[in-house]
């Protein structure tokens, strides 16, 4: 058997399925496992969608000329060092194709989301973890030690997921002037909006000062309601750190509608702007209705809340899944915490109310 497919063969598989929209008695099911918006994109996205359908039978642009000309003249970096891709999850994808080869290594926080570590495996690279503070929070120092000789790729989160933890502007500077330039620095900002929005600092002119190779990437899935349409996108510090992540990229894999909905979403930033308001707004009523029960939420911003439960606690992933409610957990030091993502004012509700009736229940 071949290298690659061993390679593959090693992976563990989780399928990704959409739970039912309701249970057998009728409820309505609560998807808060996934990290998506509770709301549609807006109408003028939609809109704009659905007129690049009509022209569904041509190829879309491949060089995503439009997006890429709405992003520069959003962000001030100059085109020819920005790119996309369907989704954030592709460009993470992309890094690891340009960066690793096998027998190198990749850096990455723990628990961290799940893609970083597949990627390395997949290119044959040595995965090292280096677990977070207890509060959630990247250990900045602790991945600066981690770093070898052997290290070509680290990934940095900031919001982090999965417990929204966010780097400060002192962490970033500090990551910028000490990681070895024969890193490159993956700024992974898939939870940029709610960050900014909750004080985060603009990560952009810090990481512009960096010597070595950064790139950071964002989504259009989470602050615009567009996790379905899949359109992401990244700034890389050179021309041709940009021009290395689009060569590796599949050709068009950004539908003519993903390319003019991304455009449209542009043009209205109040549109994202007030859902990531509400996001968080419903974010901070959740934790504050939980932490008098001895639920204990996780300093961050994001459109999820990370949460470690009351000693003790059953097994609420399982209870709340018989509920019709789909949450997630992971395990931070030697806890297992819990991970909801923000829906709106029922979902809020609706969970609330299962995980204050449930915590204490018999295991």
């Amino acid at each position: 058997m071949s290298v690659p497919v061993d390679r593959v063969s090693a992976l563990s598989f989780h399928p990704l399925y959409e739970p039912p929209e309701i249970l057998a008695d009728g409820s309505k099911v609560r998807r808060l496992n996934l990290n998506e918006s509770p709301f549609p994109p807006s109408p003028a996205v939609i809109a704009a969608m659905t007129r690049a359908a009509a022209l569904g039978n041509r190829y879309p642009d491949g060089e995503a000329r439009a997006l890429i000309e709405a992003l520069a003249a959003g962000s001030g970096i100059p085109p020819e060092r920005i790119f996309v891709g369907a989704g954030s999850n592709e460009l993470l994808a992309a890094s690891a194709e340009i960066s690793l080869d096998p027998g190198d290594q990749m850096l990455a926080p723990l628990p961290a989301f799940p893609t970083y570590a597949k990627l390395a495996r997949l290119r044959g690279a040595e995965f090292v973890g280096v677990p977070l503070h207890g509060d959630g929070r990247i250990d900045v120092p602790a991945m600066l030690a981690a770093v070898t000789p052997r290290t070509r790729l680290a990934f940095f989160s900031s919001p982090h997921n999965p417990t929204g933890g966010i780097m400060t502007a002192e962490d970033i500077l500090r990551l910028v002037q000490e990681l070895p330039e024969h890193v490159m620095l993956h700024f992974d900002e898939a939870y940029y909006e709610f960050g900014r929005a909750a004080g985060a600092p603009d990560a952009l002119p810090i990481l512009s000062t960096r010597k070595g190779p950064w790139i950071s990437t964002r989504t259009f899935s989470k602050a615009y309601g567009m996790a379905g349409v899949r359109v992401g996108y990244g700034f890389a510090g050179t021309p041709e750190l940009a021009l290395a992540i689009r060569k590796v990229r599949p050709n068009f894999s950004l539908s003519r509608m993903a390319l003019a909905g991304g455009v449209a979403a542009l043009a209205e930033p109040g549109a994202s702007a007030a859902l990531v308001a509400l996001i968080l707004k419903e974010r901070d009523r959740m934790a504050a209705q939980l932490r008098p029960a001895g639920f204990t939420p996780l300093p961050g911003a994001a459109n999820f809340l990370a949460l470690l439960p009351p000693p003790g606690s059953p097994n609420l992933v399982d209870r709340l899944r018989d509920a019709g409610i789909y949450i997630t957990d992971f395990v931070l030091g030697e806890t297992r915490a819990l991970r909801i993502t923000i829906g709106d004012a029922e979902d809020t509700n609706a969970v609330v109310s299962a995980l204050l009736e449930n915590a204490d229940a018999p295991r």
